[in-house]
Order: structure tokens, then sequence, then C-alpha cells
């Protein structure tokens, strides 16, 4: 019997720790049986419900920052700021929401680019943030970067819905691509400070090869999340990005960032598992198939050719004008009309 066999058979029954978690992060392609036992885990605690999320243009992105950020990211470099509304004043924002409100928008996430601290600048926007969950109908989801106590208290009590926050794994990780002087802990340490203040939902994502297209910390991200016990996980997948120190790096592949929702299902049986909207497009119909057949109950932007195979497997299928990390309890006025599928 071979020790992937043995992890899985205990993993079905107990679920897995970092060595296997590692392990099964390192092992060649994607495996038929690791993918039957990430399924029988997913069956038996979700069913076969999947949710696909549609964010544009009912739940945009806007940057407080505009295409600046001070820690100027290997993978990164602010291009992906470039895609995002603009409001780089309270003034700004209050009147963005207000226009996406009443064209009916159902919520937003704001984000921006992070400081030399890796937090983003969200201070100053408190108060209209406030204003936003007071006067609107809008759903607000903050991409915070690293907390403190001070700053994670001021979070909530703008009344924001979900803080959303990159987890990386590895200390020399978050040195070589995000630049700073912090460790998994103070990731880790910045998510439970938000859960104490009273963030009613706050959301790890996981960047899959972030280390140059290598898997180094992922395992680690995971385990230390169960001091978090969190009720959703997004995953996501480097994205060698054109103009970018890191646009050469190697992509994960589909049986990559597989492997990574599975071992994110073994691990946490009953938590929701999202492949989330920054992943490679290369292999995109594959990769989301062995996603949903790996365990994740939700898949944001799913292909056409997804979406069909889904109905044919009959899958309970909801469809979202909404982002990925918005919670359960928070959806019904983003379900898409059937005839916008």
């Amino acid at each position: 019997m071979s020790r992937l066999t043995v992890i899985l058979e205990e993993a079905i029954r107990s679920g897995i720790g970092i060595e296997e978690a590692d392990y099964i992060l390192r092992i060649d392609g994607c495996p038929e049986e690791l993918l039957k036992a990430a399924w029988e885990v997913r069956q038996r605690n979700l069913g076969e419900e999947v949710r696909f999320y549609y964010p544009l243009p009912r739940f945009p992105s806007i940057s407080v920052t505009g295409d600046r950020c001070a820690l100027n990211c290997q993978h990164c470099q602010g291009r992906y700021l470039r895609q995002m509304k603009v409001a780089e004043t309270p003034e700004a924002l209050k009147r963005l929401c207000m226009k996406l409100d009443k064209s009916g928008a159902v919520g937003c996430l704001v984000s921006g680019g992070s400081n030399l601290s890796g937090s983003v600048p969200l201070e100053g926007f408190c108060n209209v943030l406030r204003w936003v969950k007071e006067e609107t109908g809008l759903i607000v989801n903050l991409h915070t970067g690293l907390v403190d106590k001070q700053q994670a208290e001021q979070i909530a009590s703008t009344g924001t819905d979900v803080a959303s926050l990159d987890f990386i794994g590895r200390e020399e990780t978050i040195r070589r691509v995000v630049g700073l002087d912090k460790s998994p802990e103070d990731y880790l340490e910045s998510l439970l400070l938000l859960k104490e203040a009273g963030v009613p939902s706050v959301v790890p994502h996981i960047c899959t090869a972030l280390d140059w297209g290598a898997i180094k910390g992922e395992a680690n991200a995971l385990s230390l999340l169960k001091n978090f016990n969190p009720s959703l996980i997004v995953i996501l997948g480097l994205r060698p990005t054109k103009g970018t120190p890191m646009e050469a790096a190697p992509t994960p592949k589909p049986e990559t960032l597989a492997k990574m929702v599975a071992v994110a299902r073994l691990m946490y049986p009953k938590t929701s598992i999202a492949l989330g909207c920054m992943r490679p497009q290369q292999g995109r119909d594959k990769t989301e198939r062995l996603a949903i057949t790996a365990g994740a109950d939700r898949i944001v932007l799913p292909s056409v050719k997804t979406v069909k195979l889904a109905e044919e497997g009959d899958f309970h299928l909801i469809h979202l004008d909404t982002c990925c990390a918005v919670p359960n309890n928070l959806e019904g006025k983003t379900i898409r009309d059937p005839v916008d599928t």
C-alpha cells in the first residue's frame, strides 16, 4: 500500500495535518485517488451544491490608492489596481458608492495598494464606509492587508460585511515576493484581530505557487489557519503578469491548483473552499473541472463549458452576482436571474 493511499484512508476518517498536506502538494500530477477522497469528504459534508460567482458589473472593485502601491510586489507591481474603479478620497468613495447603489449594484470590494507596513490605507475612509453601510444597501468587502488592533477595531466599527486578507505561509516568500519583514504568524494575527474586533466574515486568500511559481509554504499556510477556524478559504493561483519581475515564472498547472483545493478540503472538511478570480487562464476549463472534483464548492467566473458540465452532473447550481468571499447569509439579493447565466 502506497504512502498516499495510507494518508487518504486516514484523511477520510479524520483529516490531514501539515506533513501530509506537504507530501500531497509535492507529488507529481493529481492522482485520481486523491480526487476521489477529497470528493467523498466534500459530498459527505457539503452535498452537491456549487456556487458560481460573477463579480462584474454588480460587485466592482475599487482602489483607494489609484494604481499606487508602496510595496510594489514582484508578482503584481500595481498592474491589477489599474483594472479597478478609483476613489482616492473619502468624498470620491461616497459618490461612487451612491452611484453604484442607485444603478443596481449589490456591493463592492474596497481595496488599494499597500503602504510600507503591508496595510491598505483605509483609516481615512472609515467614516464613509460606515455611511455606506448605514445609508445604502451595498455589501462591502474590504481588502485590508495587515492590521494592528486599532486598525482592526476601526474596520469593524464601519459595519463592513467582509474583510479579505492574503495569507502567506512562508517567511522567505513574504520577503522575496512582497518585500516585507513579516512572518506567517503576523498574517494569522491580522486575521484573528479582525475576527476578535467583530468583523462578521474574515476570509483568508492563499495564492498557490506565489514564490516565483514554486510550491513553498502553502501547506504551512493551511495548517496555521487551524488557529483561526475559517468558514471560507479562497484558493488563488499565481498569474505570471507581463511587465512584472515574475512574468516568466512557471504558471501553476491545473493539477497543482486541484491538489491545493484537495488538501484544503481534506484539512477542512466542513469549510467552504473557493477557487478565486486571481488564477491562470491557461488550462481554465481543466482547472475548474478538477477543482470541483477536488472539493471546491465555489468557483469565480466559470467558463461556459464548466457550467454545462456541472449542469450535466446533476449539481445544485447557484449563480451569484458577487465575489466569492461574500457569506451565504448575504447572498439573497445577489442571486442571478437564470436568463443571465
